[in-house]
């Protein structure tokens, strides 16, 4: 009587595979770790410029003025835009401004009109935006011909430093904090130069 031949692998064999598996995670995994950072730092800034985009396209659109301002309950029915020293990465809202004469700009209430796209905040629980000068620390908002001014018609123009655990470069030397930069006649770009974002906070 011919005997059963059985095909597998032998405990050995099993157990070689699995030291080879716990190899490549082991170094696999902090390099995993580098790549998810570098993704949510990107996606954070986009994220931003694409608020600011949308609130300068829309004020010209419109032909009225259109808020940014950051806001810890953007979500909510009628959210708030935040005044303190929370920064944008708490989240952030862009609102269509009110036309009559006794509103404030960078202030959200009832009389303000629709609101265009929220953001709940930053991707990342490490991760900070800051802008570095305190004309456009708590809001920004676009005129109808699509330049960022306060209601004094004094130019609007800053920084959003976005940052993470690691600052603004890695132990290997490279920048890997972003920034977000507005200019004066509203055009935003995101930019990797360690001079124009200066330092993380």
């Amino acid at each position: 009587m011919a005997m059963k031949k059985y095909s597998g692998y032998s405990l050995i064999e099993l157990m070689v595979a699995l030291a080879v598996a716990a190899i490549l995670i082991g170094v696999g995994l902090p390099q995993m770790s580098v790549f998810f950072k570098g993704n949510r730092m990107v996606t954070n800034a986009n994220d931003l410029l694409a608020g600011l985009h949308l609130a300068r396209s829309e004020a010209i659109k419109r032909n009225s003025r259109v808020s940014i301002c950051k806001s810890t309950n953007a979500d909510a029915a009628m959210p708030t835009c935040a005044t303190g020293a929370e920064g944008w990465d708490e989240g952030w809202f862009v609102f269509v401004e009110g036309a009559d004469n006794g509103n404030e700009y960078g202030v959200y209430t009832g009389a303000d009109g629709a609101i265009l796209r929220i953001n709940t905040g930053a991707e990342g629980a490490e991760v900070t935006i800051k802008a570095n000068k305190p004309v456009v620390d708590k809001y920004v908002s676009f005129t109808s011909r699509g330049v960022p001014k306060l209601k004094n018609g004094s130019s609007v123009s800053g920084l959003f430093r976005v940052c993470d655990d690691r600052g603004l470069k890695n132990s290997a030397g490279n920048v890997v904090a972003r920034g977000v930069l507005l200019n004066a006649s509203g055009r935003v770009r995101v930019t990797k130069d360690a001079i124009k974002i200066g330092a993380c906070p």
